[in-house]
């Protein structure tokens, strides 16, 4: 009779033991970030190849393709951080854009995009709202020299274009918009 009394405590002791150590590691399930208090969604934004010669810096960062935070960085603002990189210096920009009310879920998308004011060819990546209770970070480069990353820099008026051909530029027509060099587009007099 206490052998079988003390196997009942054994067990039931287990049992306890074991749902409180399940219970212990079992992962809380995955929350949205919902975009009160301190659970904001929040991009990390850093900007590479900053130069004044480029113009001045646009970022823009969309989230659940219903929300955008968009900032223009001067050139040589105060934002602008000079790195001391062996390989030729550069400047950077970091930017945080926060979603307050808007709420995110893990696996939802966002979009990371920046510019230059001089050249208007955006560069952007796209990611997910990762499960973890923290910040996106993208690293966005701009690409002036034109590396190949699928972004084209226009060529000056002066400068070859490497066909071959010289100043392809010059007194030429643009075939698909119909406009001539230094005219501006419809209803877009007055941006010289």
């Amino acid at each position: 009779m206490y052998i079988q009394y003390g196997i009942t405590v054994m067990s039931l002791l287990g049992v306890i033991l074991t749902s409180l150590i399940v219970s212990g590691i079992t992962a809380s399930p995955v929350q949205a970030e919902t975009g009160q208090g301190t659970d904001i969604f929040k991009v990390i934004m850093t900007i590479f190849g900053v130069d004044e010669s480029n113009g001045d810096v646009i970022a823009i960062v969309t989230a659940k393709d219903e929300a955008a935070r968009i900032k223009l960085f001067d050139a040589l603002g105060p934002e602008v951080v000079p790195l001391n990189a062996s390989e030729g210096g550069g400047h950077l920009i970091e930017y945080v854009a926060t979603f307050p009310n808007l709420t995110i879920n893990p696996g939802e998308g966002y979009k990371a995009c920046i510019s230059t004011v001089k050249y208007l060819e955006l560069e952007c990546k796209t990611g997910n709202n990762s499960p973890a209770s923290r910040p996106e970070f993208v690293d966005l480069t701009l690409d002036a020299g034109g590396s190949g990353d699928d972004i084209e820099q226009p060529v000056a008026a002066n400068e070859d274009s490497g066909t071959g051909e010289g100043n392809d530029n010059v007194n030429a027509t643009d075939d698909d918009n119909g406009l001539s060099p230094g005219m501006a587009p419809l209803g877009l007099t007055g941006f010289r």
